[in-house]
């Protein structure tokens, strides 16, 4: 009885003791990084918002249609423009665009004057109307500034001047961004909860934003002294109102801006306290268990001694001779072998699927005890070396239909026989696992008997793709080869559905030197500079170097992810003149949905095309708009002695040599031509009209070169301004 109790409860006492001490470490570091990649997620996400906001403020800048001339002609279009970019980007909730020093505001729902709209966002709020005035009319870069209104509700305000240059700006666009829109970005790392917030601060250390409003300011002026103390990565507690914060803090070196992730102690830790409740709890119930295995122990084995015993004693009162003791002894040890196997068939199953869990959970120093361990169920390993197989299911219900035995059995007769192989269902994740033992020099027959075993799942309909471990001679090592078969599994998008991924193919590729970020940047003004063959090319060469290089999971995931996020933000590379016709024929969120890099090319050749057919209906239009304007303007303007051709490319946002060119191209003449030709038809109207000297009519029609312009009426009218004068005065006495 002794014997038992310490052969069953001190290997319980020792184990929960290791388990719990090695748990616990794990899952505090755990706690600190989960917490990290949260935030690491939110400071991503918040600094590609950011860029993409210094991204449309470029495109607004130099959108023809958001130019002075067009907020003081054309206010509808400018409207309709800044409704079209508000809905374009996600937290975005309006956007105002004002030329400095009117008081008439541009809003994404209409034209407004600042006391009509404003009251909407910064009545009752820290920001007063002089305050935002002043920052519209003279902050000379961007200024980011947290708003909080009535009812504690936030907003984010992004300040930021217009061309001609920042030395002299002359409009203003304010970005508005709803903190509860902000918030929905990041919904899958920040919980709903009022014990969770994160809080994001310049790099003056002024608080820009925060999930929970932090309405007392209490926590701020906690967090500002470990923001000035830590540059990088932190982690720390604070007590405040009682409560203990834990607080994680990163720094963007993209934007200079801090994020800081507080939590309620008792919540950041909650695993750990239920740790420690289900170590007591497991504990405890092991304990039972333990006690029920000795009564069982000595049920089965000390109690069946005692009884033959007993019996044989028995028989030795009856009978005397030894055959006779021997033969009903024997008896009853079969009947207790019957009643024992009785007891232990029902769960034959269950001790098999358990000592597979075993197994993969590393649980066998040696193959000694893993075999004596297996026996009992008839599992029994007699070669050298082991290996993992995982196949990944691409659709279970497919698996459900046929069933698992039918596809077990497919998997089993292509195995040879020199092979010895387990089976571990694993449908949860939508795995089937086989652990295998073989000799060394079976392992290229492995591999030809998974693509038979592949060819027959497709003929039952099953799609899957198997990855493959290396090979090991310790038992306790077969959990790191079936992370490494998972591992291979995941290469499936670099090495397609359908196939044999062994871990010995990936396990040594690197990414020392590969031109795959040079290639993705070529990639990226391509597509802002709207060059979509040079994009094409660029986009090929990264895939094609994908593919035959091999680059690590973590690049190929990295370059594709970026490639998709330039492709969601083409709506804003597309010029803005013409985006509020932008046709939607094309869905760009339809390339997230890839498995494989084949498909990516797939879904991107697609909206390559559609992006060209695109701008070849839509780019020639846009181009002829603008000149009608170019002209209108002129045909307004040109005669007004401070017109210049400079300050004409200056009011359209582009250079002069850029305005030459598209004129000369859609009009058939050049710029200096057209304002002639303008110039002189007045002052032919002029002359005629009037009595006025020739230096006066030249005042009159802009600021000119009295030499040259004489030169320039002679060539177009055969004759000079005087002569002009009095050979129509001349006809006009004749006509009467």
């Amino acid at each position: 009885m002794l014997l038992y109790s310490f052969a069953v409860f001190i290997p319980i006492l020792v184990f929960f003791l290791f388990c719990y001490s090695t748990v616990y470490h794990s899952f505090e570091k755990e706690i600190y990084t989960s917490n990290i990649n949260k935030l690491n997620t939110v400071k991503n996400v918040y600094d590609v918002k950011i860029s993409e906001l210094n991204t449309l403020t470029r495109k607004v800048d130099s959108s023809p249609s958001m130019t002075l001339f067009q907020i003081k002609n054309n206010p509808a279009d400018v409207v309709s423009t800044l409704s079209f970019l508000t809905r374009l980007l996600d937290p975005l909730s309006d956007i105002f665009l004002c030329e400095r020093g009117s008081d008439k505001l541009f809003s994404s729902s209409g034209t407004f004057f600042f006391s009509k709209i404003l009251p909407n966002y910064i009545d009752s709020s820290d920001l007063s109307m002089d305050d935002f005035y002043e920052l519209l009319n003279h902050s000379e870069s961007v200024h980011v500034r947290q708003v909080i209104s009535q009812n504690n509700h936030s907003y984010i305000f992004y300040f930021s001047p217009l061309s001609p240059n920042f030395s002299n700006p002359s409009r203003t666009v304010v970005f508005v961004i709803d903190n509860e829109n902000l918030k929905k970005l990041f919904n899958f790392s920040v919980e709903e909860d009022v014990n969770e917030n994160v809080l994001v601060f310049d790099n003056d250390l002024q608080l820009l934003s925060s999930f929970v409003p932090d309405s007392k300011g209490i926590v701020s002026s906690h967090i500002t002294p470990l923001l000035k103390q830590h540059k990088g990565d932190f982690s720390a507690t604070i007590d405040t109102d009682g409560r203990q914060l834990y607080i994680i803090g990163l720094h963007s070196n993209e934007t200079g801006y801090y994020y800081v992730k507080i939590t309620d102690m008792q919540d950041a830790m909650k695993s750990l306290i239920q740790i420690k409740d289900w170590v007591i709890v497991v504990t405890s119930l092991m304990f039972v268990i333990g006690a029920v295995i000795i009564m069982l122990g000595l049920r089965f084995n000390y109690f069946p001694i005692r009884k033959i015993v007993s019996q044989l004693n028995a028989y030795s009162t009856t009978r005397n001779d030894e055959l006779g003791t021997i033969e009903r002894a024997i008896g009853d040890l079969n009947q207790l072998q019957v009643d024992y196997h009785n007891f232990t068939e029902h769960s034959e199953d269950a001790l098999y699927e358990n000592f597979l869990l075993y197994v993969l959970n590393s649980s066998f120093n040696n193959l000694q005890s893993l075999n004596s361990a297996g026996k009992s169920i008839g599992v029994v390993y007699t070669k050298s070396e082991f290996c993992m197989a995982s196949l990944y299911i691409e659709d279970i219900d497919n698996l459900n239909e046929i069933g698992y035995s039918v596809v077990v059995n497919a998997i089993a007769v292509n195995i040879p026989k020199s092979i010895e192989c387990q089976f571990k269902n694993l449908l949860f994740n939508q795995q089937i696992v086989c652990i295998l033992c073989l000799e060394r020099e079976d392992y290229s027959d492995l591999i030809q008997a998974f693509e038979a075993i592949l060819q027959q799942l497709l003929e039952l309909g099953v799609l899957a793709t198997i990855g493959v471990s290396d090979m090991n001679d310790k038992p306790s090592l077969i959990g790191k080869l079936y992370m490494q078969s998972c591992e291979a599994l995941e290469y499936k998008m670099l090495y397609s559905i359908g196939s044999i991924i062994e871990y010995s193919q990936i396990s040594n590729i690197t990414d020392a030197e590969t031109p795959l970020p040079e290639m993705l940047e070529a990639f990226g003004k391509h597509i802002s500079e709207l060059k979509i063959e040079k994009a094409q090319t660029s986009f090929y060469e990264m895939m094609d170097y994908i593919q035959t290089n091999k680059c690590t999971l973590y690049t190929c995931r990295y370059i594709c992810f970026d490639i998709i996020q330039y492709f969601k933000r083409l709506s804003v590379v597309l010029d803005t003149a013409y985006s509020n016709t932008l046709d939607y024929g094309f869905d760009i969120l339809e390339i997230e949905h890839f498995q494989t890099v084949d498909d990516l090319i797939e879904l991107i050749e697609q909206v390559f095309q559609k992006i060209t057919d695109f701008l070849n209906t839509h780019k020639k239009q846009q181009s002829d708009q603008l000149i009608e304007e170019i002209m209108q303007y002129i045909n307004e303007n040109g005669l007004k002695y401070e017109f210049q051709i400079s300050s004409l490319a200056e009011q359209f946002s582009m250079s002069v040599q850029y305005l030459r060119s598209i004129f000369k191209t859609h009009t058939g003449q050049t710029l200096s031509e057209y304002v002639n030709a303008l110039k002189i038809e007045k002052a032919k109207e002029l002359l005629i009209t009037t009595n006025d000297s020739l230096a006066v009519i030249v005042q009159k029609i802009g600021k000119v070169d009295v030499t040259n312009f004489t030169r320039a009426f002679k060539k177009e009218t055969g004759s000079t301004p005087g002569a002009y004068r009095v050979a129509h005065q001349e006809r006009n006495k004749a006509d009467e």
